[in-house]
């Protein structure tokens, strides 16, 4: 068996797979995150922890023989560094990624480095290092390496600090060329460069569980730990990769891309979308910053603690498709793709004395379904050629939702079965690691069953007026507020 753990932004999960890709057994922990200014987010690591550590707790005792465990592999949420000090203990502020503090340290870097935006945004590990250096360098003075979320909860298991090429690639500190630290971009704003860890792939070896887990969690001691790699994995393991199809990993932000066919190449002078060389195969696309997480935040701020997510999404659909002319803009903590800017903010157009809470929560699952719209015209524009949308992540098991991503972008919409998405490619990388002959591509296969498929149910005209009218607003407010 394989163990599988994803170090979510505001929930941990631990996935049990069969040899043959199957999930056994799959826990999950919530854990909150702090807000202690407007724009900033921050993380306690020690909670992600405790999260893992009940979870194990739970599994032990659901059935699964965790002695049969072969291979365990960690993702989880990318951008989010973590400092550690001289005896390995964590420094705060632990800064999440959707932080927004360093936004104008993003643009004097950008200004000195002349990285495109999907090399170097405000969400990525650098410019809040170099916000640190200015506000508190005290933090970094003391601090002896710098990991992410996924790599912390390794180094817990294992005592070694190391991480992946999708994280140095996500900290804006890969050099893409030749696949090593750009160093110098620390050394330029007078931070250690010691600071950062080991470089591996995914599949490699990340060190054997200490002896005393091992026993605790009922684990073999010769269990083959691999580095595994950011949740940028969802690019490839939302849904069964193939051409012509978009794969929207939808949690609380969402990764947009698609597979490129041999040969072909993609030019966007405006930077809009980018290709993504690091996984099996090369992608282009774009990731949007908050998706599930608008919907997430609408639910709690329109409804009272007494209605459940699942109560507040059925009285959103039994408004009218449209919302009666209501269109918002998901744009809560700036936007990432296409318009790479962080004073964006999210905002409702259109709002009457008739509306209600849910005609807004359900504009806000329309609003997110726009901006999806949008990415997929941009591609069209640049020449590739998509036929159908593959949903995954959390956001797919929401009711009503695929059908309206259908219905506004007019493409079959195709939801796997199972709630997994980053942990099936840990899976397939535990099997490679493991070199039992079976490689990547064929893996991750066995983990996906046949999609429930959901076809548009109206024509383009419904819809149609109220995207026009969300491209002026959104095309309007990126100029306002560039």
């Amino acid at each position: 068996m394989v163990l599988a753990v994803d170090v979510g932004t505001s929930a941990l999960k631990v996935v049990v797979y069969s040899c043959e890709g199957r999930v056994m057994a799959s826990i999950s922990r919530r854990y909150a995150y702090a807000t202690p200014q407007p724009g900033w987010a921050e993380a306690d690591p020690h909670a992600w922890w405790f999260a893992f550590e009940d979870a194990m707790t739970e599994l032990r005792s659901s059935g699964v023989d965790l002695g049969q465990v072969q291979a365990l592999g960690v993702t989880g949420q990318m951008h989010t560094a973590v400092l550690l000090d001289g005896d390995g203990e964590v420094l705060s502020p632990t800064i999440l990624w959707l932080d927004r503090r360093a936004v104008a340290e993003t643009r004097e870097l950008q200004e000195r480095l002349g990285l495109a935006p999907c090399h170097l945004n405000s969400t990525y590990t650098l410019p809040k290092l170099v916000w640190l250096a200015r506000h508190q360098p005290e933090v970094l003075r003391n601090t002896k390496c710098v990991l992410w979320p996924k790599d912390y909860l390794r180094y817990r298991l294992t005592g070694l600090q190391m991480t992946d090429y999708t994280e140095a690639g996500g900290a804006a500190l890969l050099d893409w060329d030749r696949l090593t630290w750009a160093t110098e971009r620390l050394a330029m704003v007078g931070i250690d460069a010691d600071i950062l860890p080991s470089l591996h792939h995914p599949q490699d070896d990340g060190g054997r569980l200490l002896p005393e887990l091992a026993e605790r969690y009922h684990l073999r001691r010769d269990v083959r730990v691999i580095v595994g790699a950011g949740d940028v994995l969802a690019l490839v393991s939302g849904a069964l990769p193939r051409f012509g199809q978009v794969t929207c990993s939808l949690g609380s932000s969402s990764m947009i891309f698609t597979p490129l066919p041999p040969g072909q190449e993609i030019n966007d002078p405006l930077q809009r979308v980018y290709t993504y060389p690091l996984l099996a195969f090369p992608l282009v696309g774009g990731v949007s910053s908050t998706t599930g997480a608008a919907v997430q935040w609408a639910w709690r701020s329109l409804y009272d603690d007494q209605t459940t997510f699942d109560s507040a999404v059925q009285q959103a659909l039994t408004m009218p498709p449209g919302s009666e002319g209501l269109v918002f803009l998901p744009f809560l903590s700036g936007e990432r793709s296409p318009f790479w800017n962080d004073n964006l903010r999210g905002a409702f157009y259109g709002l009457t004395l008739a509306h209600r809470r849910p005609h807004m929560l359900r504009a806000v699952m329309e609003g997110v379904a726009f901006s999806l719209r949008y990415l997929l015209d941009i591609f069209a524009e640049l020449g590739v050629s998509l036929e159908t949308i593959a949903l995954a992540g959390g956001g797919a098991s929401v009711a009503g939702w695929p059908q309206i991503i259908a219905d506004i972008c007019q493409l079959p919409v195709h939801v796997y079965t199972g709630d997994e998405t980053v942990t099936r490619a840990l899976y397939a990388y535990a099997r490679l690691a493991l070199g039992d002959g079976v490689d990547f591509s064929a893996a991750l296969a066995q983990t996906f069953d046949a999609p429930s498929i959901y076809r548009p149910e109206f024509g383009s005209e419904l819809y149609d007026p109220l995207y026009r009218q969300y491209c002026q607003l959104t095309e309007f407010a990126d100029r306002v507020l560039a």
